[in-house]
């Protein structure tokens, strides 16, 4: 570390180098780039190096892990009722059929005992209407009373279906007991991501009452440019790398530690005008026991058609009053312009960039500058 006399000197030498700079080359504005002698530079210790070209057919992007909608729901009261049990907590693992709440609830008490009463109308009806065919076969009854006992018995019947369909249409797959008591189950297995209800409360139709996600399929979410997303199809593979290189536990695996494998379902048809970037989602699967959470932010490698400018990390300048990004070309030796451009991901130790103007035909690349930058921001008046 250095010393704090040690730093004085060097603010003190730039802040020199900078004046004698700004006195003799009188610094432009950036619409004319800036000129500066060879001495100059030298005290500036301005340095630049070539633009490269990303490899044909690799980028790295920042990704997001999401849930799909298909991948989670929502557990509701079908009716109103009172909260008397629950059986799995907030991250319970669950599988389906197994009950998970269970409601007392004088509505769902009504709607079964007119069930019952239904069906016990249906079968009074039923033997009547069997009794009356038989004395009519003897000739004992008329053919209207044999006629109004078949209306009676159809009567019966009609009633007692939609009963059982109202009681469908309202409890579902849900079990009933004698005293209303409504036994809740899982419609998936996964886990208990959220719990909204409480032993002893009271809650209405069709409220809420624990929300259930399976976490084994997860959807990659990322942004690519729109040049690069070309070549893109469903179906090809995505490297998903985690932060700081460490191992996801019960994912599938890529070829190097830390590394996963997705695989490209869609590619959206839309461009986001803003970004000029188009939306790809990928499917990544994992086990019970894997450790990826919805929301968490990952790194996404994939295979791409064509190549982007190519920059050392240490070429890129934040502009303070718009917080956008640039660079500094060196369009001849000692003459440098400050250009915008935007990141769209990293590759090994550089950075994609996307913005630069292309090199004349035939010309060597533009070279960037990669040491002074400080300095050389300094000098550029807005």
């Amino acid at each position: 570390m250095l010393s704090q006399g040690v730093r004085q000197r060097f603010s003190q030498g730039l802040a020199t180098a900078l004046a004698c700079v700004a006195v003799t080359a009188g610094a432009a504005a950036p619409a004319d780039g800036l000129s500066l002698t060879a001495q100059q530079v030298a005290a500036l210790g301005v340095a630049s190096v070539p633009v490269s070209q990303s490899a044909q057919g690799g980028l790295t992007v920042p990704a997001q892990l999401r849930l799909p909608a298909q991948q989670q729901q929502v557990l509701a009261a079908p009716v109103s009722g009172l909260v008397t049990a629950i059986q799995a907590d907030t991250g319970a693992q669950v599988r389906q059929g197994q009950w998970l709440v269970r409601l007392r609830s004088t509505q769902a008490q009504a709607l079964r005992r007119d069930a019952l009463q239904a069906g016990s109308q249906q079968e009074l009806a039923e033997r009547s209407l069997k009794r009356d065919e038989q004395l009519m076969s003897e000739g004992l009854i008329a053919q209207s009373r044999l006629d109004q006992s078949r209306t009676q018995a159809r009567v019966a019947r009609l009633t007692a279906q939609q009963q059982q369909q109202a009681v469908g249409q309202a409890l579902g797959s849900a079990q009933v007991s004698p005293n209303g008591e409504i036994t809740l189950v899982a419609p998936m297995s996964g886990q208990v991501a959220e719990l909204m209800v409480s032993v002893g409360q009271r809650v209405e139709e069709a409220a809420p009452l624990l929300k259930l996600a399976n976490l084994q399929e997860l959807s990659v979410e990322l942004q690519v440019p729109v040049q690069q997303a070309q070549g893109l199809q469903a179906g090809q593979t995505v490297q998903v790398l985690l932060a700081g290189g460490s191992a996801a536990p019960g994912s599938e695996s890529g070829s190097r530690p830390g590394e996963l494998v997705a695989t490209v379902v869609s590619i959206a048809p839309l461009l986001d005008e803003r970004t000029q970037s188009v939306t790809v989602r990928a499917r990544l699967r994992q086990t019970a026991s894997g450790s990826l959470r919805p929301g968490q932010w990952v790194q996404a490698r994939l295979r791409t058609s064509g190549a982007l400018p190519l920059l050392p990390e240490s070429a890129i300048v934040t502009l303070s009053a718009s917080d956008e990004q640039a660079v500094f070309i060196e369009e001849a030796p000692g003459r440098y312009r400050l250009h915008k451009v935007k990141t769209l991901g990293r590759q090994g130790s550089d950075m994609v960039v996307q913005g630069l103007p292309e090199a004349t035909a035939g010309a060597a690349p533009w070279r960037v500058v990669t040491r002074g930058t400080a300095a050389l921001k300094a000098l550029v008046k807005p």
